[in-house]
């Protein structure tokens, strides 16, 4: 959306997004362009301050105070500096949502950095948008199969084909298709499309197994394939269709059964897709499975009832019968409040407690327990305990939890690398019975994403042969959505650091690392501590691109990040702040603490032989050290003397730390 009153202005602005991949909305005053913001929501905003008929200032402000516009991102566009803020009696914006220019040519290089920038926070606004559609359509898409039990209805077609678009406008691409499994057949079958001529979508029939989309079919994986061309499973048929040479496809399941595939290609900026992109695309199929399974169960929920119903108005009801069904209806609920937590939590803690609370209420076991393992290899084991146990039987809980899951995936964790903790605070006791052993009776499920192991559920009585079969029966039917709901959860989670982590360094971004020198600022004044702040500078960076290539110098980045990895605490934030220039929040830490961490780094960087071997590459850094409060009390004032510490290493000859010094200025005085 650009807010300018200057026809020609906009006209050049407009052309400028439009040439990335943008399609401009244009709005002639202040008070136009609010009511379009609030009719479209753009994932952009472009406002020139100086319009005429509202101050822009107040416009800025009525955007942002509407909860539904807040998080979309503005960019103010400026001629004459920052000096407007003050005038508006606002404090200066984030360096990187102004953008300041005096030519047409100006403005276009600096709104490309200022998008780059921005990059997280538009993708992370335009995601919550679709992500809010996407989910009124799967309402009607379960809708539609609850009335026809088939997806292969006309309403359901309809909606179908508005699920895939909702799918790639999300992913940016132009083209896609949603196929469905024949099952008579074992073929996919197109049942919606984008992109896509009639005659192809009627004449494509895929045996499951054969190519990309037969093989997600038959293995249940999302895939990305990075190189179309060369991927041995990709036939290359109708191939003037794709200009990209990457691709995406994730299978859709019900009740662990591939019922179909989504495939996507040819992103509309012409780039391949990533990790991110086939994370985003996991989360929404997963979605979509989870609607047309709830709507499994809805039914039969439905003919449960009915059914009881029938049975207990006639007079010759048996009880056993009865008692069946009501065990079934009973595994048909817990199986939908499993499926609620999926919609409405999000928080890994959150959900892993609400999944022992269901287990806890529903299996009569002494603990409960949930072993989980991330991507890096940390894990846990959160126990819910629902009678009174001594510390030591949740010790041996936790070791036998490990040595079962161990067992069944041949992983190798140890007891010294698995914390454990309790989800509530009471039941621990000083002593136990005597001869008593918690794990008489011990039952566990693994937890999968796809074939990954992402987890264990386990459940333990000290009681002999205490598990029915009914027990046992529920434990599967919520271990089983508890694996989806978790995997949801890490692919959130992933998607969340790829959006402020730095792709080739796996630092910060400049971006998060500006929100949290806001964040620490404000809780180092509230708890009166001091924080240090380091910006580090690679001495003569170039020489090593121009010397050894691009390549190798981003092997070098790579390695001084993990330098920085292995020094740092894990409360400390270090991000990349562009090309070669780092800094680090040190939380809790004095000007003379951040000095010495500083400099040991320096050293660090100095005695460290990068390259290989063969060709070793010498190199050398320079740093600047400041604190809050020592140095400076506002987030401008701390950067900028950092800044200059960091320029006085570099004037000294390189390869030196060197403390900010605070100028008494007429403001301080």
């Amino acid at each position: 959306m650009i807010i300018e009153n200057n026809p020609a202005t906009s006209q050049d602005i407009s052309d400028i997004f439009s040439e990335i991949d943008y399609r401009p909305l244009r709005a002639d005053n202040g008070l136009d362009g609010i009511e379009l913001v609030c009719e479209e929501a753009p994932d952009l905003i472009v406002l020139n301050p100086s319009i005429t008929d509202i101050n822009g200032g107040s416009v800025y402000k009525l955007l942002k105070d509407n909860p539904k516009n807040a998080g979309i991102p503005i960019l103010i566009c400026v001629t004459n500096g920052r000096d407007m803020f003050r005038f508006w009696g606002m404090k200066p914006q984030p360096e990187q949502n102004v953008i300041k220019f005096k030519t047409k040519s100006d403005f276009k290089e600096n709104v490309e950095k200022a998008l780059k920038l921005l990059e997280g926070q538009v993708i992370s606004s335009k995601f919550q948008l679709h992500s809010e559609h996407f989910k009124k359509v799967l309402v009607r898409l379960v809708g539609a199969y609850q009335s026809y039990d088939s997806l292969s209805s006309e309403e359901a077609k309809d909606i179908l084909n508005e699920i895939l678009e909702k799918i790639t406008t999300m992913l940016s691409s132009e083209l896609g298709s949603l196929m469905l499994i024949d099952e008579t057949a074992q073929e996919l079958v197109i049942k919606a499309s984008k992109g896509l001529t009639e005659d192809v979508v009627t004449k494509t029939r895929i045996k499951v197994g054969r190519g990309i989309s037969g093989w997600v079919a038959k293995a249940g994986n999302p895939l990305l394939i990075r190189n179309i061309e060369t991927d041995e499973r990709f036939s290359r048929q109708n191939s003037k269709r794709y200009y990209t040479s990457s691709l995406l496809s994730a299978p859709i399941r019900v009740k662990n059964r591939v019922i179909g595939v989504i495939n996507v290609n040819n992103k509309s900026t012409r780039e391949p897709f990533t990790e991110y992109d086939l994370s985003l695309l996991t989360i929404l199929t997963n979605e979509m499975s989870i609607a047309i399974e709830s709507s499994h169960w809805q039914k039969e929920l439905e003919e449960a009832n009915a059914r009881i119903e029938k049975l207990k108005v006639s007079k010759q009801i048996l009880t056993d019968i009865a008692r069946s069904l009501d065990d079934e209806l009973y595994g048909l609920t817990i199986s939908q409040e499993v499926s609620s937590i999926i919609y409405s939590r999000l928080d890994y803690k959150e959900i892993i407690d609400a999944i022992l609370e269901i287990i806890e209420r529903s299996v009569d076991c002494h603990l409960c327990g949930l072993l989980f393992v991330d991507e890096e290899k940390k894990a846990g084991v959160i126990v819910e305990v629902k009678y009174p146990a001594t510390q030591e039987e949740i010790d041996n809980f936790k070791l036998k939890v490990i040595e079962t899951f161990n067992r069944l995936t041949g992983g190798r964790l140890l007891p010294e690398q698995v914390s454990v903790d309790r989800t509530n605070g009471g039941n621990l006791i000083d002593s136990s019975a005597e001869n008593r052993n918690i794990l008489s009776s011990f039952q566990a499920q693994l937890l999968l994403a796809g074939e990954k192991p992402i987890g264990m559920l386990a459940v333990t009585n000290s009681f002999p042969n205490a598990f029915s079969s009914e027990d046992l029966r529920i434990f599967s039917i919520i271990s089983r959505h508890s694996s989806i709901a978790i995997n949801n959860t890490l692919l959130h989670k992933k998607i969340t650091e790829l959006s402020i982590t730095d792709g080739l360094t796996g630092l910060y971004v400049y971006r998060y690392f500006n929100d949290a020198l806001d964040k620490e600022i404000i809780r180092s004044a509230r708890y009166k501590q001091p924080f240090g702040l380091i910006m580090i500078d690679l001495d003569s960076f170039k020489r090593i691109n121009d010397s050894y290539g691009h390549p190798q110098g981003d092997e070098v980045l790579k390695e001084v990040a993990q330098i920085f990895k292995k020094i740092c605490r894990e409360a400390d934030i270090v991000a990349r702040y562009g090309g070669e220039e780092f800094t680090i929040i040190l939380p809790e830490t004095d000007l003379e603490g951040a000095f010495v961490l500083a400099d040991r780094i320096r050293m660090v960087i100095k005695n460290y032989a990068f390259g290989t071997k063969e060709n070793v590459i010498n190199l050398t850094a320079s740093l600047g050290v400041a604190s809050y409060p020592d140095t400076a009390v506002s987030k401008l004032d701390l950067i900028k003397h950092v800044d200059r510490a960091l320029y006085m290493a570099k004037a000294e000859g390189r390869n030196k730390t060197c403390r900010a010094v605070k100028e008494i200025t007429d403001e301080v005085q």
